[in-house]
């Protein structure tokens, strides 16, 4: 394998659960803010400012609603996975970045033996980067998250993605000892 391969895989948020209730309330802090722009344009009697509530309304929609529309992206360079959420296409947010060799665990969540590991190393943060918690090869990744504004504060985290056949051939060649695959995925 060389060593300078690049490999990205996204998936976009399905839209069920919390994803829905937010879309929801976005919805009704829309109407809401119509409302509240009719009611004080019409109490004040300065009805050429109710002109404004379109151009609001589009403002507050286009900064609001990206992210209800979230895409998680994981790549692996060099060895180094960097975890990346994606709000409505438009902007991106690296959430962390980790050697692949500095991961202690990679493994199917779907095994009992591999979950009961992850619970026993206690991970004090969580990264989820998967499409639905019914989503198909979702797998686990222990490490060591380092706070980027203080290199020296170290705690244990857990990141769950949705593992594809050549990002568990990457994670294997930079960590045999820790990737553990699962028969699906052989």
């Amino acid at each position: 394998m060389e060593e300078f391969q690049t490999y990205e895989y996204a998936v976009r948020q399905r839209v069920e659960g919390k994803w829905i209730a937010a879309r929801v309330g976005l919805i009704a802090l829309y109407v809401l803010f119509v409302v509240g722009w009719l009611v004080f344009g019409l109490k004040t009697g300065f009805v050429p400012l109710l002109c404004h509530i379109p151009l609001t309304l589009w403002m507050l929609i286009f900064f609001t609603w990206r992210y209800t529309a979230v895409e998680y992206e994981y790549s692996i360079t060099s060895g180094v996975l960097t975890f990346s959420k994606i709000f409505g296409g438009r902007s991106r947010k690296t959430v962390f970045e980790v050697p692949l060799r500095e991961a202690v665990r990679i493994a199917p969540l779907g095994v009992m033996e591999e979950y009961a590991r992850g619970t026993e190393y206690k991970p004090e943060l969580s990264f989820s980067g998967i499409s639905s918690l019914s989503a198909p090869d979702v797998y686990f990744m222990l490490f060591e998250y380092t706070d980027k504004k203080d290199k020296k504060k170290k705690r244990r985290a857990v990141y769950y993605f949705e593992a594809t056949q050549k990002a568990l051939h990457i994670c294997r060649y930079y960590n045999p000892s820790a990737t553990i695959q699962s028969k699906t995925t052989l």
